[in-house]
C-alpha cells in the first residue's frame, strides 16, 4: 500500500547568507537549492533561474540542486540518519517536499523585504515509478529512466556512490507546485498542527514537545494510506495543496 515520506528540501535558514527561496504576493515561489561548500561530493553552479536570489558579496557559488524539478528525479544519501528511512520507499509511495521560502519583493536577492520574512510550505511532490540504488552506472539503468537519472546531481560521476538512491518520479502524478502551501506552523491552527504527527504517531501540538521542525527534520513516512485514520490526515493535507493547485491530486490514483 501507498505511503507519503516527508522530506526537507532547499536553501534552509544557516544559508540565508548565501541563497534564499522567494515567495512572492500571488504565492508562486521559486525554489533555491542549498549552498554547497568543498566538502559536498556532487556540486555544481546554481543554475540560471536561481542565480538572482543567491548574494551577490559571495563569489562562485555552488550547490547541490535537488530535486531536479524539470526531470522530476529526487536523490539522497541513504546511510546518513537522516534519510535512512528513504531505504524503504516502494514503488507507488509519495515524497512530499517542504522548505523555507523567504518573502519577495520583486526579482532578485535586493528585493527580500526587509525586515527578512520567513515562512515554511510544501513545495512539491514525486509518486515514485522507480528507484535506483548505489553503485549503479548511468548505462545500467532502464532507458524508459536513464536520460532523466543521468541528469540527477547524485549521477555527477556517472556511477551512483553506495548507499545513495535517486528516486524518479511519474509524470502523470508528480510536480513542482506552482503555489506553496504554508504549513501554518505559527499558526495553532496551521496544517502541520491538523495533520502531522511525531514519531509516536499523535499530532503535533503547537508550542508543544517535540518541535515541529525536530519531526520533520529528518526523512519520515508521515502516513500510511492502508491504515484510515492516516489516510484521512493525508485526505486534509491533499485537500489544502488543491485550494492552490487545482489541477494537482496528490492521492490520485494511489494505491490504499
Amino acid at each position: 500500500m501507498c505511503s507519503i515520506y516527508v522530506i526537507n528540501i532547499g536553501a534552509n535558514t544557516n544559508h540565508r547568507s548565501r541563497a534564499r527561496s522567494p515567495i512572492f504576493d500571488d504565492g508562486s515561489f521559486v525554489y533555491v537549492s542549498f549552498h554547497a561548500d568543498q566538502n559536498e561530493m556532487h556540486r555544481t553552479s546554481y543554475p540560471q533561474e536561481m542565480l538572482p536570489f543567491t548574494s551577490k558579496h559571495k563569489q562562485n557559488l555552488k550547490t547541490h540542486n535537488d530535486p531536479n524539478w524539470k526531470k522530476l528525479t529526487y536523490g539522497d544519501y541513504c546511510s546518513k540518519p537522516r534519510a535512512r528511512a528513504l531505504k524503504d520507499i516502494e514503488h507507488g509511495d509519495i515524497l512530499l517536499f517542504w522548505g523555507l521560502l523567504w518573502r519577495n519583493s520583486g526579482n532578485s536577492w535586493e528585493d527580500f523585504v526587509s525586515p527578512l520574512k520567513k515562512r515554511w510550505y510544501l513545495l512539491g511532490a514525486l509518486r515514485v515509478e522507480d528507484i535506483i540504488k548505489g553503485r549503479k552506472k548511468v548505462t545500467e539503468v532502464h532507458p524508459h529512466g536513464r536520460q532523466r537519472a543521468q541528469q540527477n546531481i547524485h549521477f555527477s560521476s556517472g556511477v551512483l556512490p553506495d548507499e545513495e538512491y535517486v528516486f524518479l518520479g511519474a509524470q502523470k502524478y508528480s510536480q513542482r507546485f506552482s503555489k506553496a502551501i504554508d504549513l501554518g506552523v505559527d499558526d495553532s491552527n496551521g496544517l502541520v498542527y491538523k495533520a502531522f504527527t511525531s514519531a509516536d504517531g499523535n499530532l503535533l501540538r503547537f508550542k508543544g514537545k517535540p518541535r515541529w521542525s525536530s519531526s520533520l527534520r529528518i526523512c519520515r513516512k508521515m502516513w500510511d494510506l492502508s491504515d484510515s485514520k492516516q489516510r484521512e490526515l493525508a485526505e486534509c493535507v491533499r485537500d489544502e495543496i488543491r485550494k492552490y493547485n487545482k489541477d494537482f491530486d496528490l492521492l490520485n490514483d494511489a494505491r490504499y
